[in-house]
């Protein structure tokens, strides 16, 4: 769908209430993610081939604890090259990350220390590509043009590791240009010299500010529920009066738009990367579906079946995303719980509208199936269907790109208001985190003159995402009402009482 094609990042998306092309990566369901000491219960259905069937699931605390067999874990989930951000001077803990395995630069096999411009790369050669994209450098092999590239030849031929920079995915215009370095740079200076006159964020001055804004410690959990637009008004005005956001006022258009700081590319490009992984079902896992489709005789609403058991893979692979977050494995456990239990549709709205196709009006699936609003409604799900659907088209129309959709469910999945929340005071600050990586991105990546106008209508998506978590609630509650009956997996999450 070429409007949803975003300008820096690469395109996945996942259908709507739980599609997605398939990927080759086992997702929880997947045969081959299964070991002996696996959480799960074990399977009794089996096909042809031996391949267990039974769609029993383990409960949302199983699925936050475990490591997520079948895919390797690329870094902490409480930090990011070495930033964790448990409290507010966590820019200070520069050092590699903790892995089980190391992880090698797919350019020369040093060790990596990150994503850099969206491909795993050491230090080194990370720098080595910023500087020939921005000096425009043009290099000359000198022993045949395909040099196998390691780390001693990467020092002997320019123009084959540029190559393979490249080839392994490195992406040009993620590197910041040379003039906005250069205002980056005067900023850095600017900055040093205003220190006296705004207070660091974990001063006590600026803590009795932050406590303003936050609506947890302003409200009870009743009210809680129904000031969601007003609390991410107060979120971005409370950014601005702090001086949080890189960009702290509305932007005219012969000023010069403030760069993305290294640490925020890097976290959107983590970020944008863990959407992908954790956005596609596998093929197995799609397989299983359709072969559980047609073993099953009692299944009168084949529709339903397919839709509900998509939404089971959609939200482990939500659960999976949030576990790779920053900071969300700082957060106590029963924290981590009512934010997925809270989040889950949300940010399944989210992955609809990626996967929405504006010329047939339709939410392509995992396999390629288009459903439409009158599918949706034949499945027995037709309550909620007119506004997702409006949400999908107004998402086009917006042409948010991956890199917004992936900011947009970070910041829904920290959300602060959400009830119950023992510790709502960090989760508030991570999403000032991405909230702020947010205004950057798009300082950077709209046109100037509509900056203010885009953070508004980004913001405002939020507000919408709650509207449509609450009709899916309301459906759910529909649901039991008929002869249709959730998986105990979505019961659990959603908190519908089974019949």
């Amino acid at each position: 769908m070429e409007s949803l094609s975003p300008p820096s990042f690469p395109s996945n998306g996942m259908g709507a209430m739980g599609g997605g092309q398939p990927s080759n990566a086992g997702s929880p369901l997947s045969s081959s993610s299964y070991e002996p000491s696996s959480p799960y219960p074990p399977r009794s259905v089996r096909n042809c081939n031996g391949v267990e069937l039974d769609w029993e699931q383990p409960d949302i605390s199983q699925l936050i604890l475990s490591d997520k067999p079948g895919r390797e874990d690329m870094s902490s989930p409480s930090s990011y090259n070495g930033y964790g951000t448990e409290s507010s001077d966590y820019k200070k803990k520069k050092g590699p990350v903790p892995r089980q395995q190391e992880e090698l630069c797919l350019v020369c096999g040093d060790r990596a220390s990150g994503y850099h411009y969206n491909a795993l790369t050491c230090e080194g050669c990370k720098g080595f590509f910023r500087r020939s994209i921005t000096k425009n450098a043009v290099y000359q092999c000198k022993y045949g043009h395909n040099c196998e590239m390691d780390m001693y030849m990467r020092r002997k031929c320019q123009e084959c590791r540029l190559k393979k920079c490249l080839n392994v995915g490195m992406r040009p215009e993620c590197v910041v240009p040379e003039s906005q370095c250069q205002v980056k740079r005067e900023q850095k200076k600017a900055r040093g010299k205003e220190k006296k006159e705004y207070p660091p964020v974990g001063s006590p001055i600026a803590e009795e500010k932050f406590t303003a804004v936050s609506p947890c410690n302003t409200m009870g959990p009743s009210e809680q529920r129904t000031s969601t637009s007003t609390y991410y008004n107060k979120l971005y005005a409370g950014c601005i009066s702090l001086n949080l956001s890189p960009v702290p006022q509305p932007i005219k258009p012969n000023m010069p738009v403030p760069p993305m700081t290294s640490d925020q590319e890097e976290l959107i490009s983590a970020l944008v990367h863990y959407q992908e992984e954790f956005e596609q079902p596998s093929e197995a896992d799609i397989k299983r579906i359709q072969e559980i489709g047609i073993t099953d005789d009692d299944s009168e609403d084949p529709k339903f079946e397919h839709i509900t058991k998509m939404t089971i893979l959609t939200v482990e692979l939500i659960i999976e995303f949030s576990k790779r977050l920053t900071g969300f494995g700082d957060l106590l456990r029963e924290d981590q719980i009512t934010l997925l239990k809270a989040c889950s549709s949300e940010v399944m709205m989210l992955r609809a509208a990626r996967r929405y196709d504006a010329k047939t009006n339709s939410i392509v699936f995992g396999n390629s199936y288009p459903y439409t609003e009158s599918e949706y409604e034949t499945a027995g799900l037709g309550f909620s269907a007119p506004m997702l659907f409006r949400f999908c088209r107004n998402m086009c129309r917006m042409k948010v790109d991956n890199a917004e959709y992936a900011l947009l469910a970070a910041m829904s999945i920290f959300s602060a208001d959400r009830p119950f929340l023992r510790e709502a005071y960090k989760v508030q600050k991570l999403q000032e985190i991405y909230l702020n990586a947010l205004s950057a991105y798009v300082a950077n990546k709209r046109a100037v003159n509509s900056f203010s106008v885009m953070i508004g209508k980004l913001l405002n998506v939020l507000t919408e995402l709650r509207t449509l978590g609450n009709l899916n609630s309301e459906m759910c509650y529909r649901i039991q009402l008929t002869d249709k009956r959730l998986p105990d997996l979505l019961n659990e999450i959603w908190d519908v009482t089974p019949k």
